[in-house]
């Protein structure tokens, strides 16, 4: 394994997708940064989150995640994820809020992929990763045990992020131009780059604009996201939603949802409190029920 291919900016960046974020502000400390040289082919960026929870009940950490699959180094105090710790492990993109119950202390190094990365690198369709954590093991084998050791025996967060982005780096190298040449995964990372701009709402101008059907950009997401690219574009909404809210936006809900393209408030608020549990007027608030 490989720990001298790139050197990465600390460009940090608060994790996006965080629900209720200032409810953890005393609990966990949480990083972002880009990834740059042969890896960023299909890895977006580097994350991590250290926690220590002083108190009596457990903190129960929600995300609202971007439709991504994660390479993640965990350890903490007991079992995460229905698997034992420490851990290499590997997410896919998570359909529902993403809830944890964080233990009294721990660690995550992580790797989120590009949308249509993971199944670029590992040159195989990851719909069946959706909702689910696997060991890291199944999908890249056991020399990901290494990697998972050398993170946990270096101190330095700089140091740790080079060597998950160096191991991907070694693991994309045989396979760099079939994965740079393939038009499918460009496809599906034009439409998300479009649906990330939130110029478009729904699924057709955004196929036109790749110059596919319908169809066949679904057929792609299945494959290559493991979800539908109406669910990414309603994702995204929702995403904003909440971090309009987050930032005081939220006293005009009815201006809100038409700003976010939903048809009315009552349509905004139905698939708010679908997804996240509870209405935009009572996540308000900023306390989780």
């Amino acid at each position: 394994m490989g720990l001298a291919h790139s050197r990465q900016p600390r460009a940090v960046r608060r994790p996006a997708g965080v629900l209720w974020p200032a409810q953890g502000a005393d609990v966990y400390r949480a990083d972002r940064a880009a990834v740059t040289g042969p890896a960023a082919l299909v890895v977006d960026h580097y994350w991590s989150v250290v926690w220590r929870c002083e108190r009596v009940t457990p903190y129960r950490a929600q995300v609202l995640g971007d439709p991504v699959a994660h390479l993640t180094v965990e350890d903490a105090e007991g079992a995460m994820h229905g698997h034992p710790m420490p851990s290499a492990l590997v997410h896919g993109v998570v359909t529902e809020v993403f809830t944890v119950d964080l233990p009294v202390a721990g660690r995550v190094a992580g790797l989120a992929f590009r949308p249509g990365g993971l199944a670029a690198l590992l040159e195989t369709g990851i719909g069946d990763l959706t909702g689910r954590v696997v060991g890291a093991s199944d999908l890249f084998g056991a020399d990901v045990r290494e990697v998972r050791d050398a993170v946990l025996a270096e101190p330095a967060e700089q140091v740790r992020q080079r060597i998950l982005v160096d191991y991907v780096a070694d693991r994309l190298l045989p396979r760099a131009q079939r994965v740079a040449e393939d038009r499918d995964y460009a496809t599906v990372r034009t439409a998300v780059e479009l649906m990330r701009a939130r110029e478009q709402v729904t699924l057709a101008p955004v196929a036109a604009a790749v110059n596919v059907s319908p169809r066949t950009l679904q057929r792609l997401f299945r494959r290559y996201v493991g979800v539908s690219p109406t669910w990414v574009l309603r994702r995204y909404r929702l995403q904003d939603a909440a971090r309009a809210i987050d930032s005081g936006q939220g006293e005009d809900l009815a201006a809100l949802a038409a700003s976010l393209g939903f048809a009315d408030q009552a349509h905004f608020t139905r698939a708010f409190t679908t997804v996240i549990g509870v209405p935009p007027s009572r996540y308000r608030t900023g306390r989780a029920p």
